[in-house]
């Protein structure tokens, strides 16, 4: 896992250096540089795998194809095979394998790799570059075209290091920041940065630069089967992706929570294992016991005798908000960053990579949105006057637990009227438009509408039109809610502390097969993960196959309410809201109030407000 930076046309070298060295913390190990007159290359590794000769940026033999690599190739072993008897390897690490492969196939070889990955691929030949990112967007790449030159990075701040690389927030992006609480690609919250999309491929060559997708969800449905059969044909695909997952040269451990996406991992690692599998959780005190996970991680820790770690939340949450912002270069308004920051912390203390269960929600069918989908289409029956009073009453005192059932029965019946998409965007987003524009000042928000702001989740949901509901929510959250709010915190808060974490559910075969899975084997009104519990029925304690989701979320409500850490008044003060210029004191006032009695829940809003004022601390003033 590593940190990579490039510049495309001729610019100061010293740049590339405060470029490369502003990600140190993705790569501690080792520092590399590629430098010719057209195109030069900045490499930061945490070695991994051999760790002796996987020295970046690498070449083909010929030094014709230049890679600067992020990520692991998770069949390097086996495409190799496939080339060793007209290429001369030099190494055993994954990294050798892409400019050999392009020199076999060109760039069309990114649809025969099974990995995580973001890098950059120079083909001095025909003098072209070549942007490539993940299918589902595990790595992150950035980039800022100035001119006829373009800037890349694994981060937002090696290209601030350009002085002309603009920070003007951009409109779009403030106004995606606000509903989902964070910026999708190819915005970023910068007005000159911009973000390569999963799935697609960059390049540039004598100055212009095209965007290309070579890999798409698919959400094609396959005839009929029992769900006996389902899970005959998914076992041993999710077994394979977590299997292969487990080569490394360094120590390695998993992230358990007690859940079954996390439990799974740790019994199929825990198969034949030479030693003990080291698993990590961590907990709250008094204060957050609704979303204490620690009794049910131990009860799988003993089940299966793992090496068992814990550590109890005590976070100075400035300090914490702070740390967050820098790993961002973006307002992130997940309080989960914040947690997944401490254990990851907590964990490379102990190990240099982990496995983590992120993507298995999204692929079985985990989300209680999903079920909403189903009940939506019911409840539509009940006569509006009805769940019109039903949903008054949901929403008259909204507590800030773990499972806000008032919350969730009173957005379900407020969205039962709506059209699919609209219904889908309003649950994953945090604002309706309407609230966006009442929270904006007037200039800002007539920004937003002569910027043509388009609903992202709107858009998703809508583009496998034949699908079913179900179908098109798990596809918008595959494109937009995993890639760009889950995988993206877990990729910054690991990589802060220098820990490399793979999300086996993320595999794209795994992917494939289960898109292809009926709804009424995921989801039904009643159940979720179906085909998961019954591939682990008999792998795992029957109080983890059959255990509500609970989530892994800090009791940021419940600590706005009583606001003991003076966030509110120090970061959302009426007089610093109007010097701002940016959103209306009045409206965010309203807000507050509410959520201090008790009459909505709107935490989440809030931390989202003081995340964005400690960005513009950080990043403009």
């Amino acid at each position: 896992m590593c940190g990579i930076t490039g510049i495309a046309g001729f610019e100061d070298p010293e740049l590339l250096r405060r470029m490369t060295a502003s990600l140190r913390h993705r790569g501690p190990d080792e520092e590399g540089f590629y430098e010719t007159a057209k195109v030069s290359f900045g490499h930061r590794r945490l070695s991994i795998i051999d760790l002796e000769h996987g020295q970046q940026p690498m070449s083909s033999n010929d030094r014709k194809a230049w890679v600067c690599f992020n990520g692991q190739i998770y069949n390097h072993s086996e495409l190799r095979k496939g080339l060793s008897d007209h290429y001369d390897f030099q190494t055993t690490c994954d990294t050798e394998i892409l400019p050999a492969l392009y020199q076999d196939q060109g760039i069309g070889m990114v649809t025969k790799l099974r990995g995580m990955f973001a890098f950059a691929l120079w083909d001095e030949s025909e003098e072209t570059l070549y942007l490539v990112r993940d299918r589902i967007g595990i790595k992150p790449l950035y980039y800022a075209p100035l001119g006829n030159r373009l800037l890349f990075a694994s981060e937002p701040k090696a290209l601030l290091e350009h002085p002309e690389v603009s920070r003007e927030i951009d409109p779009s992006a403030l106004q995606t920041y606000l509903k989902l609480l964070y910026v999708p690609p190819p915005l970023s919250i910068f007005r000159g940065v911009r973000q390569l999309p999963p799935g697609h491929f960059l390049k540039w060559k004598d100055g212009e630069l095209s965007v290309q997708r070579y890999w798409e969800v698919p959400t094609e449905l396959a005839q009929a089967r029992t769900e006996d059969e389902w899970a005959e044909e998914i076992e041993p695909v999710l077994r394979d992706a977590i299997r292969m997952r487990l080569m490394s040269d360094v120590p390695l451990g998993a992230f358990l929570s007690g859940g079954i996406d996390s439990s799974t991992i740790v019994s199929i690692m825990a198969e034949g294992a030479s030693e003990r599998v080291k698993t990590f959780c961590v907990g709250f005190g008094e204060e957050g016991k609704a979303y204490e996970e620690r009794p049910i991680a131990r009860r799988v820790s003993e089940y299966f005798n793992t090496d068992h770690h814990e550590i109890e939340i005590q976070l100075d949450v400035v300090q914490a908000m702070e740390g967050m912002v820098r790993g961002f270069d973006e307002p992130f308004g997940n309080p989960t960053a914040m947690l997944s920051s401490e254990l990851s912390r907590f964990t490379r203390q102990h190990v240099t990579v982990a496995l983590a269960g992120d993507g298995g929600d999204e692929l079985f069918g985990g989300y209680p949105r999903y079920q909403g989908m189903i009940l939506s289409e019911w409840i539509r029956k009940i006569p509006k006057p009805i769940r019109g009073m039903i949903a008054a009453f949901a929403g008259e005192k909204e507590s800030s637990t773990a499972r806000n059932y008032r919350r969730w029965l009173r957005q379900l019946l407020e969205g039962s009227d709506k059209e699919p998409a609209q219904r889908y965007s309003d649950w994953v987003g945090y604002r309706s438009d309407q609230e966006i524009a009442s929270l904006l000042q007037p200039d800002w928000a007539h920004d937003v509408e002569m910027a043509g702001y388009s609903d992202p989740v709107a858009d998703l949901f809508s583009k496998p039109s034949e699908a079913s509901s179900l179908q098109r929510a798990i596809y918008a959250d595959l494109r937009g809610f995993l890639p760009e709010n889950v995988l993206r915190y877990t990729d910054r808060m690991s990589m802060a502390h220098s820990l490399e974490v793979r999300v086996p559910f993320t595999d794209h075969l795994l992917v494939e097969k289960m898109m292809a899975v009926p709804d009424s084997q995921k989801v039904t009104r009643m159940a979720s993960k179906r085909l998961l519990r019954k591939i682990m029925k008999d792998r795992l304690p029957e109080e983890v196959v059959e255990r509500k989701k609970l989530g892994f979320n800090p009791p940021m409500g419940i600590w706005l309410q009583s606001d003991r850490l003076g966030l509110i008044e120090e970061w959302l003060n009426p007089s610093l809201i109007e010097s701002r210029g940016i959103f209306n004191a009045k409206e965010v006032e309203r807000l507050v109030g509410e959520h201090r009695s008790k009459t909505r829940d709107w935490g989440l809003q809030i931390w989202s407000l003081i995340v964005f004022e400690q960005w513009m601390r950080s990043y403009l003033d």
